[in-house]
């Protein structure tokens, strides 16, 4: 479990294919890496990867086709920077949301709009996403708890208002329009449109 606080960003510094699943090998620095074994979780851009093997300052992670179907982790991602979040601990302060690692899709950024100190991102999504997009509900972009903004569901898109801290300690300041983030949709928000749809077609 984690909860979309970026401890912040790593470079992916190898990735070997094995038949089908992609090993990669992430930077992730002294602070990061401390205490971690073997079997952890750790948050790669939002999604939620084991530690197979530990060297120094450097961590491993196995991803089956399945993940790098449906994210953007891929043998692409070499040399470029993710966010990092290692997974909660008990009686961690949650200063997020509930985010479990699990990405539901990918979006496009498809409009930058520069404020003056802040930026707003315009992300189009699948049509299947954005029924649980919520105005000021939740929505993790590549491992960053964020809140929504506005929603288009005739256009399939929404918003996000980003702060300065947000563009400073995270990836998400590097990305322009046409580049894809992974997006995890908040669990209470989809629980709680399943259970509308039900109850509506219960009536019916």
């Amino acid at each position: 479990m984690f909860s979309g606080i970026v401890q912040g960003t790593a470079v992916i510094s190898s990735a070997t294919q094995r038949d089908d699943v992609l090993t990669i090998e992430v930077e992730l620095g002294e602070k990061l890496v401390d205490s971690l074994e073997i079997g952890a979780s750790v948050a790669i851009d939002g999604v939620c990867l084991t530690a197979v093997e530990i060297s120094n300052s450097t961590a491993k992670f196995d991803i089956i086709e399945e993940t790098i179907r449906c994210t953007t982790l891929d043998i692409a991602r070499v040399n470029s920077q993710a966010n990092i979040e290692r997974s909660l601990k008990y009686g961690d302060e949650i200063g997020g949301h509930n985010v479990s690692g699990h990405v539901t899709a990918t979006a496009t950024i498809s409009e930058v709009s520069e404020g003056v100190n802040g930026r707003t991102l315009l992300f189009t999504c699948g049509e299947s996403e954005t029924p649980y997009l919520m105005p000021k509900g939740f929505v993790a972009i590549d491992g960053i708890s964020l809140t929504v903004g506005e929603v288009n569901r005739g256009g399939n898109s929404f918003d996000v208002h980003l702060i300065p801290e947000t563009l400073a300690v995270t990836t998400i300041g590097n990305k322009g329009v046409g580049e894809q983030v992974n997006i995890e949709l908040d669990s209470a928000t989809v629980a709680a449109v399943e259970a509308a749809k039900q109850m509506l077609a219960n009536q019916q």
